[in-house]
């Protein structure tokens, strides 16, 4: 029996297939007045193709037919098959078993060529074939909402239409054919506007009311959350007391960038729960965040950084699925202080003014005004994108922080627009330290039971820092409860300690005990030698970190 490879055949357009697949059924339609099931009745002809009673192709196999046609199949390095429209389309479709948008699709061409309903098992059936069909295929990656492929930058609209921005350090343009990328949508796809030449990214704070020593960071996070969709980005977090307009700040932002039906998400309650709300956009706004679980923390961790889960697929025995993701993040209602250290680290303090009674407006007119100043919003941000695009490979930090792209991107803003936001970020990485160690009941311990060199095991520190001679003294909240968990807390937190002034060596199990020692310095204010001829009568403490400095490359000349 011959086996029929399901490719159109050399010379056929679309329009053909779709003329024969409409005669054949027409030509049968009188012999077989009953309903198309699909699968009753279904014979062979002399290649080997299944058909009906009335001797037409059945439905699953013109199905199949018709989408060959239509589309190039494909599939991700996750092994996600997919198609996507010919000729030049750059929109994937994902064919996994009961996706309804390729479903319906393959429905509606299947009544326009035969003028009959596509029963649900031809269509299973058919999704099922074509899914194999795609796993042939050579892996190509899909992205959402932005892509980086060579020195360019391609941004998906997710209009209907297809259209996408080009963008490089030359300028932007939107183009729909051309596109070297693929990019896939979800249900948390939104439509962005087509960019307008000529906006000012200042209209941006008529929605953001956020403090002029803080709008750099902003403007470098919205930056960065377009030019580096492979790269980590900072969480930003707004604060700001009650009427501060946190929410409508996180939703604007969230907008710009990434627009969704639903932009702004309640807490996650569960692990399982922040994979659903996350994997479907490329920026994430958590509203109202009230605690901070550990288990979240360490998600919004790993997402910042880059995060990859593995779940049982649905309707499968044993099958796995991959969930790899990397966002960035809007969080508003948390109290930074409550912060564990490594999420510290990936976050950007951003205040908030408080809102003048006199200037508040209504929803209606904000969201008016929103939507017709968006199209400049978006325009006047590409226009920064590519002027940083242009700086960057002029840059270079002396000292980077944990986030050193971002803070290479912050450089570049600051280079372009003559801000100084690179400064407050070194800063507030001092700051956010104190805060977090304040907020840790064991590292608030230490700094006011140890003021000597310190060298011991975790059990050692855990007995100088607890006030044994304190009889109403009871454990707070967090308070490590045996050597083990302070040697936790210890390794955690040593990055916001050594910022603060301290030194944290970790001098391993290379002892008779084969238990882990610990050296810790305290930070100390230096006594004025009166001997020393550069004292001026004042006291210098220890300096707390170091600035990060910008050192621009020259290019020699001649290269």
């Amino acid at each position: 029996m011959k086996r029929s490879s399901g490719r159109t055949p050399r010379g056929t357009t679309a329009t053909e297939t779709h003329r024969q697949v409409k005669s054949e059924a027409e030509g049968t339609a009188r012999a077989t007045p009953e309903p198309d099931t699909g699968q009753t009745g279904q014979t062979g002809d002399e290649n080997g193709q299944s058909q009906d009673e009335g001797g037409r192709p059945a439905a699953a196999a013109q199905l199949v037919k018709l989408a060959i046609d239509r589309y190039e199949l494909g599939r991700s390095p996750a092994d996600e098959p997919y198609v996507v429209p010919r000729p030049g389309g750059h929109v994937v479709r994902l064919l996994r078993a009961g996706t309804p948008s390729l479903s319906a699709e393959l429905a509606d061409l299947y009544w326009d060529a035969t003028g009959r309903a596509a029963p649900a098992q031809a269509r299973a059936d058919a999704l099922a074939v074509l899914e194999g069909k795609a796993r042939r295929s050579d892996p190509v990656d899909t992205h959402l909402r932005s892509a980086r492929n060579g020195d360019a930058l391609w941004l998906d609209l997710g209009d209907v239409t297809g259209q996408v921005v080009r963008l490089d350090s030359s300028g932007w343009r939107v183009v729909k054919t051309g596109v070297p990328v693929r990019f896939r949508r979800s249900a948390l796809t939104g439509v962005m506007p087509v960019p307008a030449v000529g906006g000012d990214l200042d209209e941006l704070w008529r929605f953001c009311n956020v403090r002029v020593v803080d709008r750099p960071l902003v403007v470098a996070w919205l930056v960065a959350a377009l030019m580096c969709p492979d790269v980590p980005v900072p969480a930003v977090a707004l604060l700001g007391e009650q009427g501060t307009g946190k929410s409508s700040a996180s939703r604007s932002l969230v907008q710009l960038v990434d627009p969704s039906p639903a932009p702004l998400r309640k807490p996650p309650r569960g692990p399982e729960e922040w994979i659903n709300a996350a994997i479907g956009s490329r920026v994430v706004g958590l509203d109202n965040l009230s605690a901070m679980p550990d288990w979240l923390s360490d998600s919004l961790c790993r997402a910042v950084t880059g995060d990859a889960d593995v779940r049982r697929a649905l309707y499968t025995d044993g099958s796995q699925a991959v969930f790899a993701l990397r966002r960035a993040l809007v969080l508003n209602g948390i109290d930074l202080g409550s912060l564990r250290g490594d999420l510290a680290e990936r976050t950007l303090t951003v205040t908030l003014d408080r809102i003048d009674p006199k200037s508040r407006v209504t929803e209606a007119e904000m969201a008016r005004e929103w939507e017709a100043c968006r199209p400049r919003l978006l325009g006047a941000l590409l226009d920064l994108t590519a002027s940083v695009t242009g700086v960057l490979s002029s840059l270079h930090l002396d000292g980077s922080p944990r986030m050193a792209d971002y803070a290479l991107v912050l450089a570049g803003v600051d280079q372009v627009l003559g801000t100084s936001g690179l400064r407050r970020y070194s800063d507030q990485a001092t700051i956010q330290a104190a805060d977090t160690l304040a907020g840790n009941p064991l590292c608030a311990a230490m700094a006011e039971r140890v003021t000597e060199p310190f060298e011991g095991t975790a059990a050692d520190l855990l007995h100088l820092v607890t006030p044994v001679d304190s009889f109403d003294w009871r454990p707070p909240r967090g308070w490590p409860g045996n050597p083990r968990a302070v040697t936790g807390m210890l390794t955690r937190n040593a990055p916001a300690l050594r910022q603060a002034g301290w030194v944290v060596d970790d001098l391993g199990k290379a002892n008779e005990a084969k238990t882990t020692r610990w050296r810790l310095t305290p930070k100390v204010v230096r006594k004025p030698d009166p001997s020393d001829p550069s004292h001026t009568g004042k006291p210098r403490g220890r300096r707390c970190g170091s600035r990060i400095k910008l050192i621009k490359r020259h290019t020699p000349k001649g290269e």
